[in-house]
C-alpha cells in the first residue's frame, strides 16, 4: 500500500467486516457497517487500513431442521480459494508477527483485500503450518468458546494488527476502535513508541490515547464483555515485560470502581481514548448516563448507498408510474431470491412485510407473532392479503434465540402457511434483497436497547416503508407521511393496528393504472429522508466532531 508523502493514515480495526456474504469475515450488523466504511472509504480515497480477522468459517451458515431448530454447518474458508485475498508479503516472504497468549507466543499472518488506491482491508490468521493444532483453531468461528479463546481472538487482532502495520510503516494519525474487542492493540502501539522515540510508558501511553477514538455500539451487557483481572494480569504480563513496567499499569484502565476483580473492555476502551462515539442521538443521551465523565459525541451512523441503494431508486424526478414499476421491478427479484434459497414463491401483487436481522431478545422477533389468530387474519384476507417474509440468525451458542425462530417456524407451518416464509442463512445478498423488495420493514427492538441499527436505513433508500419502534436511529425522523412509528410499550397492538388501519388500506388504495397514489408518494419521501443517513454524511461528522483537524 503506497500512499502519498505526508499524508494522514486512519487505521480502523473492527473483529468482524462483512464485505461479501462469501467470506465469512462477518456475523452480523457490527461487520456490515464496518464493511460500507471501509467500502465508501476506498470510493473516497480516504487514506484507511481495516484490520480484522480472517475466521475458518466453522458454523457460519445456517440451516433449519424440519421442527424448525437452527444448526450451524461449516464452511471452511481458504483464502487461496479467492483471488480478492492474498497473503501480505516483506521481503518476499509472508509477513508474520509473533503475539504473546499469557505463557504462549503464537504467530499470526496477515492478508490483505484492496478496495481502493488508498484503502485495504487487513485480515488477520493463526491457522498457518508454524503454529500447533490448537493455536491454529482460535480463528474457527467467530465470537466463539469459552473465555480464554475470546481473549485470543482480541489479542490477535489487537496485539497482531498493530504489529503487522508497524512491519509495513503504516504510522496512524488516528487509531479507530469500531468496539471494543481491538483495544490491547493500545499496549501494542505504546510499547512500539517507547522503542522508537525513547519514551517512558507514561508519556508514551498519553501519545497513543490522544489518537484512539473508541466507537461503542451497544448498552446491551452482553456486547459490553468483562473479564477476570488475574486472567487479564496473566494475558499483560509478557508486554509489560518488554515494556519493564508493573502489568498491574497495563489493567487498572479497565477496572471497574465498584468492582476491582472485574476488567472491563469497555471502561478500557473509554480510558484508553480521547474520544467516544456514539452511533445515534438516542444512544448518546443513553451512554452518557451509563458511562458518565467521558468525552461522547454522537454521530448517527449511515449506510454505504452505492452498496444498498437499487441505481433504479437513484434516479432524479422519477414520476409516480416509474418509481412504482421499480418498485415492482425489486419485488419479482425479491420472490426470485426466496424461491431459489427455500423453494416456495408468492404472489408478488401482495403487501410484503419483511423483518430481518440477527435474531436475539432485545430485538423482540415475537412481537409479530403475539396474537396468531388475528395475524393469521390478517395475512389470509383473500381481498387484500399480505405475505410476511423473515430472516435472522441467532448466533450458535444462542438457544433462547434459536427457540423464538424455532417458535417462528412453526407458526409458519401451521396457522400461517401459505403467507409466511422464514429464509434461511442471512446474509449480505439477502438483506440487500429484502430491504429493496419488501413493500414494509418491519422493526420491533425493546426501546433503549437499538444503538442505531441500519437496516432500516437501507429499506428507506429504496421506498420500502418503515413501521418501526422508534429507537436508535429510528428515533430521529419524524414518521409522520414516511413510515410508522409503533408504540413500544404496546408492540404487537400497536402492529395489528396499524396494519389494519392504515398501512394496508393504504397499500390497497388504487388509482389510474393500478397504482397507489398515497403509498408511492411515501415512498418518495423515505427515499428523499434516506439521503440523511448516509455513509456521506457520517464521515463529514467524523471529519468534523470526531477527528482532530489536524488528523485527517
Amino acid at each position: 500500500m503506497r500512499l502519498p508523502a505526508n499524508t494522514n493514515l486512519i487505521a480502523y480495526y473492527c473483529a468482524e467486516f462483512g464485505i461479501d456474504s462469501n467470506l465469512p469475515t462477518y456475523a452480523g450488523g457490527l461487520g456490515v457497517l464496518a464493511g460500507d466504511i471501509v467500502l465508501e472509504a476506498a470510493e473516497r480515497d480516504i487514506p484507511l487500513v481495516g484490520v480484522g480477522l480472517l475466521y475458518r468459517g466453522d458454523q457460519f451458515i445456517q440451516k433449519v431442521r424440519e421442527d424448525g431448530w437452527q444448526y450451524e454447518e461449516t464452511s471452511p474458508f481458504r483464502p487461496e480459494s479467492t483471488q480478492s485475498i492474498r497473503v501480505v508479503e516483506l521481503h518476499g516472504k509472508p509477513l508474520d508477527v509473533a503475539v504473546h497468549l499469557a505463557e504462549t507466543t503464537i504467530t499470526v499472518r496477515a492478508y490483505q483485500q484492496r478496495l481502493g488506491d488508498y484503502t485495504t482491508l487487513f485480515y488477520l490468521t493463526t491457522d498457518i503450518a508454524e503454529n500447533a493444532d490448537p493455536q491454529r483453531s482460535i480463528l474457527n468461528i467467530e465470537y466463539c468458546c469459552d473465555i480464554e479463546n475470546q481473549l485470543n481472538q482480541q489479542m490477535v487482532l489487537g496485539i497482531g494488527g498493530a504489529k503487522i502495520l508497524d512491519k509495513l510503516s503504516l504510522r496512524p494519525s488516528i487509531t479507530h476502535f469500531n468496539e471494543g474487542r481491538p483495544i490491547f492493540a493500545h499496549w501494542e502501539m505504546t510499547r512500539q513508541l517507547m522503542v522508537r522515540k525513547k519514551l517512558t510508558f507514561e508519556v508514551a501511553n498519553k501519545q497513543v490515547t490522544e489518537k484512539t477514538i473508541y466507537t461503542n455500539h451497544t448498552l446491551v451487557p452482553a456486547g459490553n464483555l468483562e473479564y477476570n483481572t488475574e486472567l487479564i494480569q496473566r494475558y499483560a504480563a509478557p508486554y509489560a515485560k518488554e515494556m519493564d513496567i508493573d502489568p498491574q499499569l497495563l489493567v487498572t484502565p479497565g477496572l471497574l470502581k465498584e468492582k476491582q476483580d472485574i476488567f472491563s473492555i469497555t471502561q478500557y476502551a473509554l480510558n484508553v481514548s480521547s474520544s467516544a462515539q456514539a452511533v445515534s442521538k438516542a444512544h448518546g443521551t443513553l451512554a452518557k448516563k451509563q458511562w458518565p465523565g467521558y468525552k461522547w459525541v454522537a454521530i448517527t451512523n449511515g449506510v454505504h448507498m452505492r452498496r444498498w441503494q437499487h441505481r433504479d431508486f437513484t434516479i432524479a424526478n422519477m414520476s409516480t408510474p416509474q418509481l412504482w414499476q421499480a418498485h415492482l421491478r425489486r419485488k419479482t427479484s425479491l420472490e426470485r431470491e426466496v424461491r431459489l434459497r427455500t423453494g416456495f414463491g408468492y404472489d408478488t401483487s401482495r403487501l410484503v412485510i419483511g423483518w430481518g436481522r440477527r435474531v436475539s431478545a432485545h430485538k423482540r422477533p415475537l412481537a409479530l407473532f403475539a396474537d396468531i389468530d388475528r395475524l393469521s387474519t390478517i395475512l389470509h384476507n383473500t381481498e387484500r392479503p399480505v405475505q410476511l417474509l423473515i430472516a435472522g440468525k441467532a448466533h450458535s451458542g444462542d438457544d433462547e434465540s434459536k427457540r423464538m425462530i424455532q417458535e417462528i417456524i412453526i407458526h409458519m407451518q401451521t396457522a400461517l402457511a401459505g403467507a409466511a416464509i422464514f429464509v434461511p442463512n442471512f446474509d449480505i445478498d439477502l438483506a440487500r434483497e429484502m430491504t429493496q423488495g419488501c413493500d414494509v420493514w418491519l422493526n420491533t427492538p425493546q426501546k433503549d436497547t437499538e444503538a442505531s441499527g441500519t437496516s432500516g436505513i437501507k429499506a428507506l433508500s429504496n421506498g420500502v416503508l418503515n413501521m418501526t419502534v422508534e429507537d436508535g436511529w429510528a428515533a430521529e425522523p419524524d414518521w409522520n407521511g414516511v413510515g410508522w412509528a409503533l408504540d413500544n410499550k404496546r408492540v404487537s397492538e400497536s402492529i395489528y393496528e396499524l396494519l389494519e388501519g392504515q398501512v394496508i388500506p393504504c397499500f390497497y388504495d388504487r388509482g389510474q393504472d393500478n397504482i397507489p397514489i398515497k403509498w408511492v408518494e411515501m415512498m418518495m419521501h423515505s427515499i428523499n429522508l434516506a439521503r440523511k443517513y448516509s455513509l456521506e454524511r457520517m464521515i463529514e461528522e467524523y471529519k468534523t466532531k470526531l477527528y482532530s483537524p489536524n488528523q485527517i
